[in-house]
């Protein structure tokens, strides 16, 4: 899939976040080349309706300097950084405008909380590295290399990602995993789940954050296209389905792995 790159100006850096622990949010991006079948931003956003999830992208090219000025004269707190696209997707190669707004709040004494699924985040470790009110989740829902190359065909395989986690902790960054979006019939599995609490164990993980997967009209047409063309080369598994036992098999499996889980949102 071709991706549009487009350089744009915001008029606003940050926006008040209704999210739990989180004051402000933070986009340095506008639509992901991650391109997750599962993603409902488009649904929230209705960023480029009709155009395929994924194929453009817009970077925030002053997005530093209006942080700088909203951080002069405004009241800090906590700062979620990507909580509507990946922060870390691979334009942030080139454009570096994460990392600057990380050097801006660090340098503020601002707090943030960073979700991301690519290890990119490391290229960042001098600046996150010390950083007492930063904390980094790092999404990774499910472990099965076919079923993550179907549904995030654009992200970091979960090796990756669960080898940042482990890096990120080394280096005494606060991290947790996402485990999320667990998906009914596709990552919700017994196996699956176990398989994900375990690796997440070898990596050094102590706490994990969950969340089934936010069904939204676009996002599950898309879905539902996509896993029919890859009809058959998903992992296999009893789905479990229900929130509840979800909850319950993940609770199991961390309790064995001495990791601390909570319930997304």
């Amino acid at each position: 899939m071709r991706l549009e790159v487009r350089l744009v100006e915001c008029k606003t850096a940050a926006s008040r976040s209704g999210l739990p622990g989180l004051d402000f949010a933070l986009n340095p991006y506008r639509g992901c080349a991650h391109a997750c079948a599962y993603c409902y931003a488009q649904d929230v956003t209705r960023f480029e309706m009709g155009r395929p999830w994924g194929s453009v992208v817009e970077v925030k090219s002053n997005i530093v300097s209006a942080l700088r000025k909203e951080l002069a004269r405004g009241p800090k707190g906590v700062y979620g950084v990507g909580t509507v696209t990946d922060p870390y997707q691979p334009l942030e190669r080139k454009h570096e405008v994460t990392r600057g707004c990380l050097v801006l709040l660090k340098g503020e004494g601002a707090s943030t909380s960073i979700l991301t699924k690519s290890d990119l985040v490391l290229r960042d470790l001098d600046v996150l590295h010390g950083w007492k009110e930063a904390e980094v989740g790092v999404s990774v829902g499910c472990v099965d290399d076919r079923t993550t190359s179907v549904i995030e065909p654009g992200a970091p395989s979960p090796e990756r990602r669960l080898k940042a986690l482990s890096e990120l902790s080394e280096h005494g960054v606060q991290t947790y995993l996402m485990a999320a979006p667990i998906i009914p019939g596709v990552s919700d599995s017994e196996d699956l789940l176990a398989d994900l609490v375990s690796s997440a164990h070898a990596a050094g993980v102590r706490r994990i954050i969950w969340d089934k997967w936010n069904t939204k009209p676009i996002a599950a047409s898309r879905l539902r296209g996509v896993l029919r063309d890859a009809h058959g080369s998903l992992a296999q598994g009893h789905t479990v389905a229900q929130k509840e036992s979800i909850q319950r098999i993940l609770a199991r499996e961390c309790g064995a792995h001495s990791i601390e889980l909570e319930s997304s949102f």
